[in-house]
């Protein structure tokens, strides 16, 4: 029984690590594109109703789905919200020349819509005189709040907060599962590159009790301590606005390069066999010269020889990675438990 929860923990901490590189590689990605601003964008276009759903081929749609989910937008439909980013209570809120913000407070987004609407009057009466010749989605949105507070402009801005605080909630959980979704493509991206075959693994360290008792005793180490220092890719509120953006991408390098060794010094049965085929070619020119060319080659390790169950493999750890480093380093931990040794339970 212990055997096999060694195996466990060894291939939990390999998940462990794999996942920490492959969400190094999405905040860098997120960082790089400013994909946090660019949904946030997109969230607001859409709570205007400059969304529309998209038309056309099957190929149209699932392309323009696929820009949008990675944050592209085409902003000549969102003209408001164009307009809405230009306010200086927005536009002030990321650095000059910088992405767009990843967040904008309640009260700021109701000022901001309520200046814009009625062209810097901030009157009930230019707000509805200008949603009249706004679209239909804007209008049925915007103009019961009107009709329900009445002749308070504070209580429609109040309205306004309201609705915007509800959908901003629930762009948290959208924001998680497009990055669920980017982090799965880098995973195996990742997985089928490098060649990190999870039954392949097993397999192996079924062979080599000693490599298994190495990373039982990496992963007592890695679970007290990196556990709870992996990043949280969900945060995309007003903390990431106070971390300077050059700062954030060169310590995530930093981060992402430490993951990559860690994982690399492991010793794992990964990667791809190349072996080195020599042939000497004597020149015409000057017959006494020898040049050696070599053409690699990239083959399975020795014991894979069937693609279906390499491909399993592969979406298998494709699929931990999307997990997370602390899911799994909790899940050691509670293994550890039950083995009874290793990190004591606090």
């Amino acid at each position: 029984m212990l055997g096999i929860l060694d195996i466990i923990i060894a291939v939990f901490l390999i998940y462990a690590l794999f996942s920490g590189l492959v969400s190094g590689i999405n905040e860098l990605i997120v960082q790089m594109l400013a994909m946090r601003g660019r949904i946030l964008f997109e969230s607001i276009a859409a709570l205007l109703g400059e969304l529309p759903r998209e038309t056309g081929s099957a190929f149209k749609r699932w392309f323009n789905n696929s820009m949008r989910i990675l944050g592209f937008i085409d902003r000549q439909k969102a003209q408001l919200t164009s307009l809405l980013y230009q306010h200086p209570l927005i536009d002030t809120l990321s650095p000059p020349g910088g992405s767009k913000p990843s967040y904008i407070p309640p009260a700021v987004f109701s000022t901001a819509l309520v200046q814009v609407l009625s062209n810097n009057n901030a009157s009930l009466d230019a707000v509805r005189q200008s949603l009249a010749k706004r679209p239909e989605p804007l209008s049925k949105l915007l103009i019961p709040m009107l009709d329900e507070a009445g002749d308070d402009l504070e209580k429609f801005k109040l309205k306004i907060e309201q609705h915007y605080i509800a959908v901003m909630d629930r762009v948290g959980g959208w924001y998680k599962r497009r990055s669920q979704f980017i982090m799965f493509v880098i995973a195996f991206v990742l997985a089928s590159g490098f060649n990190v075959d999870s039954i392949y693994i097993v397999q192996q360290m079924q062979k080599n009790p000693e490599q298994i008792e190495l990373l039982v005793d990496i992963a007592s180490e890695y679970s007290a301590e990196t556990g709870k220092s992996s990043v949280n890719i969900t945060n995309t509120g007003a903390d990431q606005e106070k971390i300077d953006p050059e700062e954030a991408l060169l310590s995530q390098i930093r981060k992402l390069n430490v993951d990559a060794n860690d994982f690399r010094n492991l010793g794992l049965p990964v990667g791809w066999h190349i072996p080195q085929l020599d042939t000497v070619e004597q020149t015409v020119a000057t017959q006494k010269t020898e040049s050696q060319s070599r053409t690699l080659e990239f083959l399975l390790l020795p014991g894979q020889n069937n693609w279906l169950l390499i491909i399993i493999g592969w979406i298998i750890t494709a699929l931990a990675g999307t997990l997370g480093a602390p899911f799994w380093f909790d899940a050691i931990s509670k293994l550890f438990t039950i083995r009874g040794t290793g990190k004591k339970p606090e």
